[in-house]
C-alpha cells in the first residue's frame, strides 16, 4: 500500500516550487489533479527542450499526475472546482498573494465547503507582506536575499545553477502538507499553512542570521572553500579537480597519513581546526602541491583507505553515467516514448507501490474528472464550447 493512499490534492500550481512539492507527494501516493489554464496550460510545459511537444522539465514534474484544464476565472470553472473541494483532502496553491481571494476561493471560503481540507499556500514573500505582492522567481529572490553574493569566486553577482530555493521551498510545503493531514488525523479539521521562497533562504543559512545580528558579519563569497573547516576545498589534480573535507581533527591526520605528510598535525601552524582556518591558504597549497602531480584514481585510493571524504569533480553528464546515478533513475512516459527521470528521492523500502510513469498531455483527464462529478456528455461539451475546460 502507498503511504499517501487515498489522499487527493487540487493541485492549482505552475513553474516550479509547487509542482515539486506535489510530484513528491504523487511518488509517496497521493492522488494529483493538476488544474491548468484551458488551450496553453501550465507555462512549464513550453520552456526548454521539448518531447512530443511537452517540456522535459515539465515532464520530470508532471509525471503521474492527472491533468484537468479549468478556466477559474469563469463562474462555472469556479462551481466545477468547489465541486472538487468537497472530496480534496489538500489544496497547493502558488498564486502572488491576493490572487486566490479575487477569484472568491479564500481559506474561509474553502473552508466552510470542507472544513477537512487542508489549504497550501506557496508565495515569494509570504502572504502578509502587503508590501510585496509581485511576481517572484527563483532567481528574483536570490538576488534579494543575498545568495548570489555568497555564490562564485569573483566579486560578480552569481547565480546558483539551478533553481534550489524553488526545489527547497517545494519540500519545505510538503512536509507542512504531511504535518497538516496528522494533525487532521487528531482533530478532524484541516488546517491552512504558508510557505516562501524568502523563508526558505533564510532557513538554509546556517548560522549567518545570528552572526550578524551578534556580530554585524556579512553572508559572503568563500568560493569552493568550507567556512568553518580547511583543509576542506577543490584541488587540481594531475587529470582534473577533486574536493576533499578534511577539516576535523581525525580527518586532517588521515589526509596528513595519504600525503606522507605526518609533520602536520604536529605543527603549531596546523595542529587545530582553528589553526588551519587562519592558516588556510597556506595548508590549501601544501595540499593542492601534492594533488596536482597525481591523478583522481591515485588520490582516491589513499584518500578512501584513511577514511578522507573526496569527490571527483565531475561533469552532470559524466555523474549519470555512474552505476550510482543510474540506481535512482527511472521512466517516465510520453505519448508513446519512454525517458529517463530522477525518481522519488525517497525510497519507501519494503512497500510496493505502483510506479506513476505517464506524464499526462493538457486536460487529459477532464473526462472522467467532469463524469466522477456527475456531468453529461451535453455539460462537457457545453464546458469545452466556451473554454472553460
Amino acid at each position: 500500500m502507498s503511504l499517501l493512499k487515498n489522499i487527493k490534492i487540487l493541485d492549482l500550481t505552475r513553474f516550479v516550487a509547487g509542482p515539486h512539492c506535489a510530484l513528491v507527494l504523487s511518488d509517496l501516493g497521493a492522488e494529483i489533479i493538476k488544474i491548468e489554464k484551458p488551450k496553453n496550460g501550465d507555462d512549464l510545459r513550453i520552456i526548454g527542450p521539448k518531447i512530443s511537444n511537452i517540456s522535459l522539465w515539465a515532464a520530470v514534474l508532471n509525471r503521474g499526475k492527472k491533468s484537468f484544464s479549468l478556466d477559474l476565472k469563469s463562474k462555472e470553472g469556479r462551481k466545477i472546482f468547489l465541486e472538487l473541494v468537497k472530496s480534496a483532502d489538500v489544496i497547493l496553491e502558488n498564486f502572488r498573494p491576493g490572487v486566490m481571494e479575487k477569484l472568491k476561493l479564500d481559506w474561509k471560503t474553502i473552508h466552510k465547503i470542507n472544513n477537512k481540507v487542508i489549504m497550501a499556500r506557496i508565495s515569494g514573500y509570504g502572504q502578509n507582506d502587503s508590501t510585496i505582492s509581485r511576481q517572484a522567481f527563483d532567481a528574483t529572490v536570490q538576488a534579494e536575499t543575498g545568495y548570489m553574493n555568497i555564490s562564485g569566486h569573483d566579486n560578480k553577482p552569481t547565480m546558483i545553477g539551478t533553481v534550489f530555493l524553488d526545489y527547497t521551498t517545494g519540500l519545505n510545503t510538503a512536509i507542512g502538507i504531511l504535518a497538516a493531514l496528522n494533525s487532521r488525523n487528531i482533530s478532524g479539521k484541516g488546517e491552512l499553512i504558508e510557505t516562501s521562497l524568502v523563508s526558505s533562504a533564510l532557513s538554509l543559512s546556517m548560522g549567518a542570521v545570528p552572526d550578524f545580528y551578534l556580530n554585524k558579519k556579512d553572508f559572503g563569497k568563500n568560493g569552493n572553500s568550507d567556512r568553518f573547516s580547511s583543509p576542506s576545498n577543490t584541488y587540481k589534480a594531475k587529470d582534473g579537480f577533486i574536493h576533499i573535507m578534511a577539516g576535523s581533527d581525525d580527518r586532517f591526520n588521515g589526509l596528513a597519513n595519504a600525503m606522507d605528510k605526518r609533520e602536520l598535525t604536529i605543527s603549531k601552524f596546523y595542529n587545530t581546526p582553528q589553526k588551519r582556518i587562519k592558516n588556510q591558504k597556506k595548508i590549501d597549497r601544501i595540499v593542492n602541491n601534492w594533488t596536482k602531480k597525481i591523478t583522481i584514481k591515485e588520490i582516491s585510493k589513499m584518500l578512501s583507505k584513511n577514511n578522507v571524504p573526496w569527490g571527483k569533480v565531475n561533469k552532470f553528464s559524466e555523474f549519470l553515467k555512474t552505476k550510482t546515478a543510474k540506481s535512482f533513475i527511472t521512466s517516465g512516459i510520453v505519448g508513446n516514448r519512454n525517458i529517463k527521470v530522477p525518481e522519488c528521492a525517497i525510497r519507501v523500502i519494503n512497500k510496493k507501490g505502483k510506479k506513476k510513469s505517464i506524464v499526462p498531455e493538457l486536460g487529459q483527464d477532464n473526462y472522467k474528472i467532469l463524469k466522477s462529478l456527475g456531468y453529461s456528455e451535453k455539460d462537457i461539451n457545453y464546458f469545452k464550447k466556451k473554454n472553460i475546460i
